[in-house]
């Protein structure tokens, strides 16, 4: 279980926000009651970054926003508001540079597609395209921010938590190598294939099934991401890819193009490492 170190400021000041610095990304996180939101000093928040709007209704419905200045964004939300929302919290770099428009736009997709995939959460207005004119590599380091984010709302309170599995049955049982032994060794995962070196962070993979077509890119942390959500499980991922009840990502799932080498393949190469590894 990895964890993310966060240096979290409380005021003495009650009205004044709360601040979180989430150390490993430079990304600094401002909580917040609505009626309180004037407590943002404009010369940290008019910068830009993304927000998320909460309402405290019983709904869990939220506001998903990007802005090139925060704290006017949410004076206009607090005199017009398209959410009865109740507390909110800010994300902006705490670097010099910050972000630019076109990686908040990335953002702000990527988070109101993770929340809008909750069941328990219903995101408003989210916008869930995100920006594709990014670079693969820039995509690559903010995906990295996108858990940070997240568990920025989980200090808030949030229920970010997934009830959809993501280890299914076909990731737990490696398809055999006819040249080899037909025990599987040990659960794989791309993880370990992307630690390995065997499949790279931005890699694009793809997938037919049932007249069905989709893609999907790999994370530097092993996950894959479909339509701006992350999953750990190929078999999950392709399942949503395709809308289809099931499908074994470890077959479906092709590397660099449909007609690609399945991720399979490259599970049987890093089992083969490690029995080789294993034997010397």
């Amino acid at each position: 279980m990895s964890t993310t170190p966060v240096n979290v400021q409380i005021p003495s000041d009650t009205e004044a926000p709360i601040i979180a610095d989430f150390v490993e990304h430079a990304l600094r996180v401002a909580y917040f009651d609505r009626q309180h939101w004037v407590s943002l000093p404009a010369s940290d928040w008019d910068a830009p970054g993304v927000y998320v709007l909460m309402t405290a209704d019983g709904t869990n419905r939220v506001y998903v926003g990007q802005a090139r200045k925060l704290r006017g964004r949410l004076q206009q939300h607090n005199n017009k508001e398209k959410l009865p929302w109740r507390r909110a919290l800010a994300v902006k770099r705490d670097t010099t540079a910050g972000f630019n428009t076109a990686e908040i736009g990335y953002l702000e997709g990527r988070i109101a597609a993770e929340l809008n995939a909750l069941h328990q959460i219903t995101v408003v207005e989210g916008q869930s395209s995100g920006d594709e004119t990014l670079p693969k590599h820039m995509m690559i380091s903010l995906d990295a921010f996108v858990k940070s984010i997240l568990g920025a709302l989980r200090l808030a309170g949030l229920d970010v938590s997934r009830n959809n599995p993501q280890t299914e049955v076909e990731d737990e049982q490696p398809t055999p190598d006819s040249k080899r032994s037909t025990k599987p060794t040990r659960v794989v995962t791309v993880a370990d294939l992307v630690s390995s070196g065997l499949l790279q962070a931005g890699h694009t993979l793809y997938l037919s099934q049932a007249g069905k077509e989709a893609e999907g890119s790999v994370t530097a942390d092993g996950e894959i991401i479909v339509r701006g959500v992350s999953y750990k499980s190929p078999s999950t991922a392709a399942a949503k890819a395709l809308e289809l009840q099931s499908s074994n990502g470890w077959v479906t799932w092709k590397l660099g193009n449909p007609a690609g080498p399945p991720l399979d393949t490259l599970r049987q190469q890093w089992l083969k490492q490690q029995t080789e590894e294993a034997e010397k």
